[in-house]
């Protein structure tokens, strides 16, 4: 018995043993890898790169918008062809992106070393496109690419509505290129200098035959770009909201007139015709935002206001173009938008004074220039403001409006009454005053055109010859509500309202539509003025028009 129960015991801690012995030798859980590791010294969202101390986020959004009575889903129906506002227009239309974006950062003995990209990809009514929206770097307070200009104060951007506010001056939907230097003041202080690529508006010589028109901006005679737009901005960020100011310079400086010089032979070069003296146009912007969570939180309240002179992509706003809109009957409101106007005409070729009809000169003979002027800048303003209030944490609503004045000074008025509202008076073929073939006062003599040269039927002179006053006013307003559906997911709706305070109002003025020849650059009459509106008088009226836009979107770690 006991020798039994010996080898019982003895079998049971053979077991034991090797059963200790096979655990022994069973692989140990090792501790986990971190991959990807977490960087916490520039917010939510950002990872190390592997093997290296530079931090990355990415991020972006999805976006569908659909819109009606506008163009690309977004822009007012008020110029080009969607100012036709007849059964040539599409009035639905839609845009679908998709906006990527890439963050790094990486510490420097100098500060935070910044670059940032964002890439738009997307489908404008069946047309596909892409851009780079930012691609910058910033380093010890420079900022080198393409990015939000330091200059833009205030404006209702995308953050208010989803039309395109057209007279607004922001820079934030695409950027512009730039480069700037920015010190912080403390107290959420800044102050920045720094140059933009410029933003232009038409230079338009009067004396051009065609050189305006409805439907179409105005022909420019801007000369290249030869310097920036530099700017100098102050802006305070606080815990009540902020507030910005910007002074810009801005280049002004034409091509050249229109003259007769010829070449002595084909080898030789043409003879330059002279140009107006070169001008610095400036602009002045303020803003500032305010938060009204006293009235419920989540609430603001915003407003700017902007004067230029000579710089009317800033006075007037980036995206505002040329008016031209038609409503039901033989009515239209216009409106041209500018930098500065000019004269300076052809000899023997359609001058815009009597003493320039006549025979080209020999060739060789230096060119001849009718009526040369000096430029005059075009002066504009803006005001505007909007209010948003959450009425529920997850619903809110606001509504904005802007106002946009753009004036000629008296110089500039007489040229337009020389060139643009005075009746086309002819000598046989040839214009000897008067002379825009397609927004005129009538004629007062001939009986057709030559060749490339545009005129209207022969008739009395129209009322506008009576009332030419260039300047016009442009306001957009809308309201809207939006629902955030969940952290980043957003559904929403815009209604918004265009009016146009024509040029010339209560005036009639004969229309014509215009083709250009290739390679002569002649306007030759065209039917019609733009979509299906046919040649003809027209009388110039205020005239407005009402969009809607709805908007879906889903936001992932998205910022700028």
């Amino acid at each position: 018995m006991k020798m039994v129960k010996s080898l019982l015991l003895g079998s049971a801690a053979g077991l034991v043993a090797v059963g200790g012995a096979q655990a022994a030798d069973l692989p140990v859980k090792a501790k986990p890898v971190e991959y990807v590791k977490i960087c916490t010294l520039y917010g939510e969202g950002f990872y190390y790169i592997p093997g290296s101390d530079t931090c990355i986020k990415l991020g972006g959004y999805v976006r569908a918008d659909y819109g009606w009575n506008v163009a690309g889903a977004r822009t007012p129906a008020y110029s080009g062809t969607q100012g036709a506002q007849d059964r040539t227009v599409s009035q639905y239309s839609t845009r679908h992106r998709a906006n990527l974006q890439i963050d790094t950062r990486t510490q420097t003995e100098y500060g935070t070393l910044r670059t940032f990209t964002s890439l738009h990809f997307q489908n404008e009514d069946g047309v596909f496109s892409q851009n780079a929206a930012r691609a910058f770097i910033q380093w010890a307070g420079f900022t080198f690419g393409h990015a939000q200009s330091f200059q833009d104060t205030w404006g209702i951007t995308d953050s208010w509505h989803y039309a395109q506010q057209q007279n607004n001056s922001d820079t934030g939907a695409n950027g512009v290129n730039q480069i700037a230097y920015t010190w912080e003041l403390g107290n959420g202080a800044t102050l920045t200098v720094g140059a933009d690529e410029v933003r232009r508006k038409p230079i338009i010589n009067l004396s051009n035959l065609a050189s305006i028109g409805v439907g179409r901006e105005a022909l420019s005679s801007a000369a290249g770009q030869r310097w920036p737009d530099p700017h100098v901005d102050f802006k305070i960020n606080q815990a009540w909201g902020y507030w910005a100011t910007s002074f810009v310079a801005h280049d002004v400086s034409a091509t050249y007139y229109a003259c007769t010089g010829q070449a002595v032979s084909n080898s030789a070069v043409v003879t330059t015709c002279g140009h107006p003296d070169d001008k610095v146009g400036w602009a002045i912007q303020t803003g500032a935002e305010f938060k009204m969570d006293f009235i419920t939180p989540g609430d603001r309240f915003g407003f700017g206001a902007r004067y230029a002179e000579g710089a009317s992509g800033f006075g007037a706003g980036s995206n505002l173009n040329s008016a031209g809109l038609f409503g039901s009957g033989n009515v239209v409101a216009v409106g041209f938008g500018s930098d500065a106007v000019f004269t300076g005409g052809t000899a023997g070729g359609g001058g815009p004074l009597p003493a320039c009809a006549g025979a080209l000169p020999p060739i060789g003979t230096a060119g001849i220039t009718c009526h040369a002027s000096q430029l005059q800048l075009t002066t504009t303003w803006t005001v505007a403001a909007a209010y948003e209030h959450y009425w529920t944490p997850n619903f809110k609503s606001s509504i904005s409006g802007a106002y946009t004045s753009v004036e000629y000074n008296n110089a500039a008025k007489a040229m337009f009454a020389q060139n643009v509202c005075a009746p086309t008076t002819l000598s046989g073929a040839v214009i000897v005053s008067g002379g825009q073939g397609q927004f005129n006062g009538g004629n007062t003599g001939g009986t057709g055109a030559s060749t490339g040269v545009p005129l209207n039927t022969p008739g009395a002179p129209l009322s506008i010859a009576g009332n030419c006053d260039p300047d016009w006013g442009f306001f957009q307003g809308g309201v809207r509500t939006q629902w955030n559906v969940s952290r980043g997911f957003i559904l929403g709706v815009d209604v918004f309202y265009t009016r146009v305070f024509t040029a010339f109002k209560g005036t009639q003025a004969n229309l014509q539509g215009a083709a250009f020849g290739a390679s002569s650059g002649n306007a030759n009459v065209v039917e019609p003025v733009v979509g299906a509106r046919p040649n003809g008088i027209y009388t110039l009226k205020d005239l407005g028009t009402v969009g809607a836009v709805f908007r879906a979107q889903r936001n992932f770690n998205a910022g700028d």
